[in-house]
């Protein structure tokens, strides 16, 4: 039985983007980086100002807080112009945010502190060199990276990249990612109920946090406790990019998973990991005609089905879409609000509700940490991660948080 982070190293370790593909910019929200973008221009392109108001050289009102000063008003520089003005001493230009600083003027003052008669301006201000200007390059220089290699594609990146000029950039591609989940007892959502049997949970769970992840989910639907259902479901799973299975991954009589993928000759990494819930996890690899397939078998319970989601296969499909580096789950440190008690040496995560009082981050867990409450997941907005070493967490003890 391995640990929670030896598990977490062998999967990323294990998974490789799958390809390189060029989309249209308003396409690649989302998707992650596959090359280096180098700016070939410098972002501002030109001196520009940050505001509407008054273009001055900052000389001619360096001591305007002793004497009013009055400059002439020589022009007016709107946005989306070229200046083809030189400003000479004493004299000052109005200007609107975003267009080009006319040569000469080192400063721009706000137009709420000008008072304009009879085509000059009034000036009561001292002002610095290069105030209100917005410089050449002060952004991005020409050959300056703008966006690095693995990097996830936000809207920030988006802009960033169209304001260099890139209308299309290469990306890794998605991963197609199938799932399906096991057993005889589950019913679908909209059926009636009877007696012995359960909703299946896991498939919307499965499809949420694959969607979340921001992989394409390919829903394979449930197959029953039955070897022959079994093996269709896997192959056809191991045709996509990634496969998550749930159920059937422990040492019950109806446990098949395991099995199936061994005589696929698909590669065990690991079976069972130090960690509650979700003991049975296991990952394996499958490689076919220059394809690595990863497989994540995940156990049944359903909070069980979720934490290892997060834990192991969040990573995994990070990596697998080309992410660098993997991203963890954000950590926080919190106060116990009560005293939390354990009875194994696993590492555990239990569902917990963060809060802020007066600055103070306090934690507490949902209730029943049993792993087929899946309502707990619901109510938890963090994971309180208890170390494999300790029994016992006391009232006021200091704990790390996942956030969720």
């Amino acid at each position: 039985m391995i640990s929670v982070d030896e598990a977490r190293k062998t999967v990323v370790h294990s998974v490789f983007p799958i390809g390189v593909e060029r989309v249209p910019l308003l396409e690649a929200h989302h998707r992650v980086a596959a090359v280096d973008v180098i700016s070939d221009n410098d972002i501002p392109p030109f001196d520009n100002s940050s505001m509407d108001g008054f273009a001055v050289r900052a000389e001619d009102v360096q001591h305007a807080d002793q004497d009013t000063v009055h400059l002439n008003l020589m022009a007016e520089v709107p946005a989306g112009e070229p200046s083809r003005w030189i400003l000479a001493p004493n004299t000052a230009a109005q200007i609107m945010t975003g267009a080009p600083v006319p040569d000469g003027a080192t400063a721009v003052i706000e137009q709420e502190l000008i008072n304009v008669r009879n085509g000059s301006i009034q000036v009561a201000v001292p002002v610095k060199k290069g105030r209100n200007i917005r410089k050449r390059g002060e952004d991005i220089r020409a050959g300056d990276m703008a966006v690095r290699k693995g990097s996830f594609l936000q809207a920030s990146h988006l802009g960033v990249l169209a304001s260099i000029g890139v209308s299309s950039v290469e990306v890794y591609k998605r991963p197609q990612v199938a799932f399906f989940t096991t057993g005889n007892e589950l019913v679908e959502v909209a059926s009636p109920l009877p007696p012995g049997k359960i909703r299946n949970s896991n498939t919307y769970s499965l499809f949420g946090l694959i969607r979340e992840t921001h992989c394409t989910p390919i829903n394979l639907g449930v197959a029953r406790d039955d070897e022959a259902a079994l093996r269709e479901k896997v192959v056809q799973g191991l045709a996509h990019d990634a496969l998550i299975t749930s159920g059937g991954v422990s040492v019950g009589k109806y446990d098949f998973i395991l099995k199936i993928l061994a005589e696929l000759q698909v590669e065990q990494k690991f079976w069972k990991v130090n960690v509650k819930p979700g003991g049975p996890v296991a990952f394996s690899t499958y490689e076919k005609a220059e394809r690595r397939v990863p497989v994540f078998s995940l156990p049944g319970n359903p909070v069980s089905t979720v934490v290892t989601f997060l834990q192991f296969v969040k990573p995994g499909l990070e990596k697998l879409m080309g992410i660098q580096p993997v991203r963890p789950l954000l950590t926080l440190r919190a106060f116990l609000e009560h005293e939390i008690k354990k009875t194994d040496k696993k590492k555990n995560f239990s569902r917990g509700i963060l809060r802020n009082e007066m600055g103070r981050l306090l934690v507490k867990t949902t209730g029943s940490q049993s792993s087929g409450v899946l309502s707990s997941m619901v109510a938890a907005n963090c994971l309180v991660l208890i170390p494999e070493d300790k029994e016992v967490l006391k009232a006021g003890e200091e704990v790390e948080v996942e956030l969720l």
